[in-house]
């Protein structure tokens, strides 16, 4: 009998030096209402090409609009080693999850295709979580606040 995975994690990859992984963890029996959810929350905002250029007010817009979105928790990690393929990096950063977040079960393409409501929440979080570490925002400004746990790091 197969195994019902702990979270789901709808990975988003920035195949661009330096490379990074974000897995969004959802509850497998959450994932319909976390779609709804933040598909709602995102549906008449327009989405910044980064977070630190973003005006603030529209960070806490989306901040407030994210929320609501039931997630499990929040992996991030890059991988900026030199002269570092991306198949490379790639591979190293899945095998870190595996490690670091046991129990997940990334989703396909083709699932995460059919939520482009949590695959913004990934992105934007994926933009957050590139920001220099310099970069202090307040908590109503910050996206990670919406997550109970999450890890951001580099691969060593």
């Amino acid at each position: 009998m197969p195994r019902c995975p702990q979270v789901l994690c709808l990975l988003h990859w920035h195949g661009e030096p330096p490379y990074g992984l974000t897995a969004l963890g959802i509850a497998p029996d959450r994932l319909t209402e976390a779609e709804e959810k933040a598909a709602a929350a995102l549906a008449d905002l327009v989405l910044p090409a980064s977070w630190a250029d973003a005006d603030p007010a529209l960070r806490r817009l989306l901040v407030a609009a994210c929320r609501s979105v039931p997630t499990a928790g929040l992996w991030h990690v890059t991988d900026d080693r030199p002269a570092l393929t991306e198949d490379r990096a790639r591979y190293d950063c899945l095998r870190a999850l595996i490690a670091e977040w046991p129990g997940t079960e990334p989703l396909l393409t083709e699932e995460a295709d059919r939520l482009p409501g949590l695959t913004a929440v990934a992105r934007l979080t994926a933009l957050v979580c590139r920001m220099p570490p310099e970069v202090w925002l307040e908590a109503e400004e910050d996206l990670l606040d919406i997550y109970d746990t999450y890890t951001v790091g580099t691969l060593p």
